[in-house]
């Protein structure tokens, strides 16, 4: 079964990786064509440093690439974006009609809008910002409600850096029923929070300035090193950990975003703030 959930969906699951101007990659997402769209999460909106994102399918073999290119990353947020909620929508959509991906097959997207627990899943995805695709799978532990109204699916598959957009499958008829949303977690949340703790830390230090020196040992420069080897560390630890508690939202929101937009455009000013009420 696992063997045809690979062979059905693999060549539909494309790495999205942020560069910033020197070339260095700042971010990895993995992503899924539907129809001429392109889904993921809502974190390939909110990219910093990112200067270019590079979109890349690949084989059988997990590992040969057969269709890639890059996008510079304003272009890619402001011209190929058809798809967008507020920050509680967890999802976001690309139009990739573009001859490059052309001949890359399309997902199914699943209509059903309860799971049962103890039902069998299975993810595909690009972990820990490597090139290689890889396959897990595991079972529905539960679902919940989020205080904003957006449904999860619980599912005990490992998940970590670079699976957030990765479409959770349905191994009985390989269509997708969720998008895995593991910055949502409590940790990628306590992650952020320090990352915003050293910003401000950083900040206040660089408003002293070198005000007391002991000899030619700046303590301010001191301290504000120190906080930037944290915020390296807190990123190493975030990047090399994974979770056996995954989650992913359902797609209740995406299945009407495609419903109600057919027409796979860029749209006009007006058509986004038509979208963004009916969705949002």
């Amino acid at each position: 079964m696992f063997k045809q959930i690979w062979n059905s969906c693999h060549a539909s699951v494309c790495h999205l990786n942020f560069l910033n101007e020197r070339g260095v990659s700042v971010d990895c997402l993995t992503g899924f064509k539907v129809n001429k769209s392109l889904v993921t999460s809502q974190q390939a909106f909110y990219v910093e440093k990112a200067h270019k994102v590079e979109i890349t399918f690949v084989g059988k073999d997990a590992n040969t690439v057969t269709a890639s290119m890059r996008i510079p990353y304003t272009e890619f947020i402001n011209e190929h974006r058809i798809g967008f909620v507020n920050s509680n929508g967890h999802y976001a959509i690309f139009n990739i009609d573009l001859p490059e991906f052309e001949d890359i097959p399309s997902l199914k997207l699943s209509e059903r809008m309860n799971f049962a627990i103890g039902s069998q899943v299975a993810v595909i995805a690009f972990i820990n910002g490597y090139s290689n695709l890889g396959l897990s799978t595991g079972i529905v532990s539960s679902m919940y409600t989020n205080p904003e109204g957006v449904r999860f699916v619980q599912f005990d598959c490992q998940t970590g850096y670079g699976n957030s957009g990765a479409p959770l499958i349905d191994p009985e008829n390989m269509e997708v029923i969720g998008i895995v949303s593991r910055r949502s977690t409590p940790a990628a949340k306590a992650y952020r929070q320090l990352l915003d703790i050293v910003g401000t830390n950083i900040d206040q230090l660089r408003q002293v300035g070198s005000v007391i020196k002991f000899g030619d040992v700046d303590p301010i420069q001191v301290l504000v090193a120190n906080q930037n080897q944290l915020k390296h560390l807190a990123n190493n630890i975030y990047k090399n950990s994974v979770t056996s508690s995954s989650q992913a939202v359902t797609l209740d929101r995406v299945i009407s975003f495609f419903n109600e937009n057919a027409v796979h455009k860029v749209p006009t000013e007006e058509s986004e703030h038509e979208m963004d009420y009916f969705i949002g």
